[in-house]
């Protein structure tokens, strides 16, 4: 089974948590992941995993909703607030595919997880294995075997963000030096 979890969520990206019930209807609240979220109101289906429970299952939407720092949805056949409650803590995936096409100098962090960077003389420094933000700036995580080094994403460091290559090309911080 987990087998074809993997494969199912492989080329899929995580949105948002079905948190909790909005009336009695069915309707659940989804709280998305990202603060660039408005493309989920379009959503026509998704498939929902809760980790505790190793379950998932297909979702379809029948209607979505902006609220405030949330959206209202309905799936199909789900018309109850208790088979809406079996569904609280479901993390919702989508596929890459229907998030919008980033524009140069932008990236979604599922396009550079996984890069492998490099120093401007081409050394191998390591891969990004997670990305921080702090509110100014993002910050990767490059790890290798033998250590881990924090690159802030801004111009001055980050030289070239091949994302169909997985490569990120960055000149070394001084303090890492």
């Amino acid at each position: 089974m987990m087998k074809n979890l993997e494969d199912l969520l492989q080329d899929r990206v995580p949105v948002g948590i079905l948190s909790n019930t909005h009336g009695l209807s069915g309707d659940l609240k989804l709280y998305p992941f990202s603060n660039s979220s408005d493309f989920l109101s379009t959503l026509t289906e998704a498939v929902a995993y809760n980790e505790e429970q190793k379950k998932f299952i297909t979702v379809k939407f029948e209607r979505i909703r902006k609220a405030r720092d949330h959206f209202i949805i309905h799936i199909v056949g789900i018309n109850t607030i208790s088979e809406a409650e079996k569904l609280k803590g479901f993390v919702v995936y989508v596929a890459k595919d229907v998030f919008p096409k980033s524009k140069d100098g932008e990236y979604y962090f599922f396009e550079i997880i996984d890069s492998d960077v490099f120093d401007e003389s081409d050394n191998f420094l390591g891969t990004v294995r997670d990305i921080i933000e702090t509110g100014n700036n993002d910050v990767i995580v490059v790890k290798n075997e033998k250590s881990e080094m924090l690159i802030p994403i801004i111009e001055r460091y980050v030289l070239n963000i091949e994302k169909g290559k997985k490569r990120i090309t960055v000149r070394v911080p001084e303090w890492l030096e």
